[in-house]
């Protein structure tokens, strides 16, 4: 199985901006995403179902490693 990660950036409207993991950005509109989508998710999209999953433990990982960088800053 081939998988190609994306972070959503942001969501304009109806359209979701996203990036890959090359900092390529890339515009589609949400309808053709995963529900329940947000800003900050983490994506895998699989080449040979042309589908997008929610990485849920990607995600949590990443918005944890925000959050110590945001404490580290704000203890100096």
């Amino acid at each position: 199985m081939s998988c190609k990660n994306y972070t959503v950036d942001r969501i304009e409207e109806d359209i979701a901006v996203l990036f890959d993991d090359d900092d390529n950005k890339s515009a589609l509109p949400v309808f053709e995403l995963p529900e329940n989508l947000k800003e900050g998710d983490i994506l895998q999209f699989d080449e040979e179902s042309e589908t997008f999953i929610i990485d849920h433990e990607s995600t949590a990982n990443r918005k944890a490693s925000i959050e110590q960088r945001f404490k580290k800053l704000f203890k100096k």
